[in-house]
């Protein structure tokens, strides 16, 4: 424990851990496997960083979020901690001198998705690592009972195969008792350690409202809190355009943010609603994932998201400071019909998904026998337009294609421009003297990156522009010569979706779908939409529900639209209140409020918030009094 402290104080700057999190870092670090539950916002990240950098050796990290490899890998360089990312996109040459790095001990953590860890040169690499820890996270992908199921993800034992006795960590913010199970089965953990925190977030209330005007709602809610920073999410991005528009001409800072944006555009508007000049930001799920702003002082959903799987993790991206916040959802009956219909939609019929991967390979012009661990990126517009294709169908094609583990489809993330020098520092001299003109840019480069020589490094592309004083076409142009002259090795910037092949191309006769993909998954994906549905028209206690939901057990809320509902539908309420008010003729605390009319702390607390607005009581030195 005092190792571990030591290191959660040098690198993160706090001295203790939370409760939840010292007991997973202590098993980890003697060796037992641990499966470890925590909710939205829990820490996760530091559950195994920690003991990761206590354990001998390298820590590979699993997990199927790229925006969210990225983010950790460029926070721990910050820290000065040695990590990696193996993502789409990156060239054959890129990947071997990281495997090359990690295999010599020239890092500590490196970040690879279930995919990539199938190919043959990441497999004969990682049986020379020195391995000290195996991490899986979203553990819940590997999981048949899952709501963002990943085939690719029951490969993750065959790590251990080849390290039989490096202890795994799975991590999870969202899972069922059947899921759990499944996560401890798939990835074969030895007599592990379970540590589940309480899904339960007292500083959060869940509301939701029927309404046939959605908009003036949420434009109503925002107008009353002008100084709070929120989110309102929506499923589609011209949902987001339209409502990001209503808000902004109401006179509200609100921002867009979506997956159809260029990367420039998305640093902007998450940058001004961190620091807090923009208040909200209307977005897609694309937005949330391994953003930490704790004083998110509301979520509101204007389109429900298609599992609570899902709802649970964007509602709990509010009040991660612990103050109180809420997430409020605005619903209607064609909400759910449309929700019934996009999960129909998510199941195309076979023969439009077959015609999908032909039409793939010939775009892509990839030959029948080749395009195994072959990376391309991928137009989806000119795709769909060169073969007259239903850009809906298409996109939920590719996704089956990637249940069925032929591909591995990777929607727009932002990748940028990487360099590395081919040549050494006595060859670079002498190459300046023959060619002047590149005299700035190679000693700007090989400056402003030291390790360049040995690595690709993430270069910044607008800092050097001006620096050096250049157009952006004329330093592009440079770096193209450069390569031509085989001085340097780029990996160009994208945000294009790609795809990546898992096997190679079949004939079009042999490639087959898996029955499980168009029975089971489908028959699950209607049954969250089930739950979703019981969620939202339930007069039970919100928070209850999701909790059970999740397989744990926790008491009514008394705060949420339903609790308060029922409470203000009691025959008896108008007497509680006149006799509460009674009561508080002389100053009371909510505990004696409580005991003395035998009802839970929480309604009381409701109830005395309402009276408090309604100006009949007030808070005076150690509870509340009449006015």
């Amino acid at each position: 424990m005092k190792k571990s402290v030591e290191i959660l104080e040098k690198y993160w700057g706090f001295t203790s851990f939370r409760p939840s999190q010292s007991e997973i870092i202590d098993d980890s670090i003697n060796g037992s496997d641990v499966l470890a539950l925590l909710p939205t916002g829990g820490g996760k990240s530091i559950c195994f960083q920690v003991p990761g950098l206590v354990r001998e050796g390298i820590t590979i990290v699993v997990s199927p979020l790229i925006a969210l490899m990225q983010d950790q890998v460029t926070n721990l360089n910050k820290k000065g901690i040695r990590a990696k990312s193996i993502i789409s996109g990156m060239s054959y040459r890129e990947i071997d001198l990281i495997l090359d790095n990690a295999r010599f001990g020239g890092l500590d953590f490196l970040y690879t998705s279930p995919e990539r860890i199938q190919s043959k040169l990441f497999i004969e690499r990682c049986k020379r690592m020195s391995v000290g820890l195996i991490v899986v996270d979203e553990a819940h992908c590997i999981s048949e009972w899952g709501h963002d199921f990943r085939p690719s993800f029951l490969q993750i034992k065959e790590l251990r195969v080849h390290h039989p006795n490096v202890p795994i960590i799975a991590l999870t913010a969202t899972a069922t008792q059947e899921v759990r199970n499944d996560i401890i089965k798939q990835l074969q953990l030895k007599n592990p350690k379970i540590h589940e925190a309480s899904f339960e977030r007292k500083n959060l209330t869940y509301n939701c409202y029927k309404t046939d005007n959605k908009i003036n709602k949420i434009t109503e809610y925002c107008k009353k809190h002008p100084e709070y920073s929120g989110i309102v999410y929506c499923q589609t991005r011209k949902s987001v355009k339209e409502l990001a528009y209503h808000l902004s001409q109401n006179g509200l800072k609100t921002s867009a943010y979506h997956g159809g944006m260029n990367s420039e555009e998305r640093s902007i508007v998450l940058t001004d609603w961190l620091n807090s000049t923009t208040k909200i930001i209307v977005a897609t799920n694309a937005f949330g994932m391994g953003i930490d702003k704790p004083d998110v002082r509301y979520v509101l959903h204007y389109e429900f998201p298609m599992s609570l799987e899902a709802y649970f993790q964007e509602a709990g991206r509010a009040g991660r400071d612990g103050i109180d916040s809420e997430s409020i959802s605005y619903w209607n009956d064609n909400d759910l019909n449309e929700l019934k219909r996009n999960v129909e939609n998510r199941f195309p019929d076979k023969n439009a998904v077959l015609h999908c991967y032909r039409a793939l390979c010939s775009f892509l012009k990839v030959a029948i026998g080749s395009g195994k661990d072959e990376t391309y990126p991928l137009d989806l517009r000119a795709f769909t337009k060169a073969y007259d294709l239903d850009p809906s169908v298409t996109y939920n094609s590719l996704k089956i294609l990637e249940m069925n583990q032929d591909i591995s489809f990777s929607e727009g993330f932002f990748c940028p421009t990487k360099v590395k020098f081919l040549i050494g520092n006595k060859e670079l001299y002498n190459f300046q003297l023959s060619h002047e003109k590149f005299t700035g840019i190679t000693t700007m480069l090989s400056r402003s990156y030291p390790g360049i020589f040995d690595h690709f490094y993430e270069i910044n592309e607008n800092e050097l522009i001006k620096r050096l004083s250049l157009q952006k076409h004329s330093f592009k142009a440079l770096l193209r010569e450069l390569e031509t002259y085989g001085v340097i090795e780029i990996s160009w910037a994208t945000d294009s979706p790609t795809v990546t092949f898992l096997h190679e191309r079949l004939p079009d006769d042999y490639l087959s779908l898996s029955p499980y993909i168009y029975t089971h998954r489908k028959e699950k994906a209607f049954q969250r939409f089930e739950s979703v549905s019981e969620y939202l028209s339930s007069s039970k206690c919100r928070a209850t529900l999701l909790i059970t939901y999740f397989g744990q057990k926790t008491n009514d809320c008394g705060k949420c639209d339903n609790c308060i509902g029922n409470l203000n539908s009691r025959s008896d309420f108008k007497t509680l209140k006149k006799q509460l008010l009674d009561f508080l003729s002389v100053e009371k605390t909510t505990a004696e409020c409580a005991r003395h009319f035998n009802l839970p702390e929480n309604q009381l607390i409701s109830l005395m918030k309402e009276l408090v607005l309604e100006e009949l009581i007030k808070k005076g030195q150690t509870g509340f009094k009449k006015c």
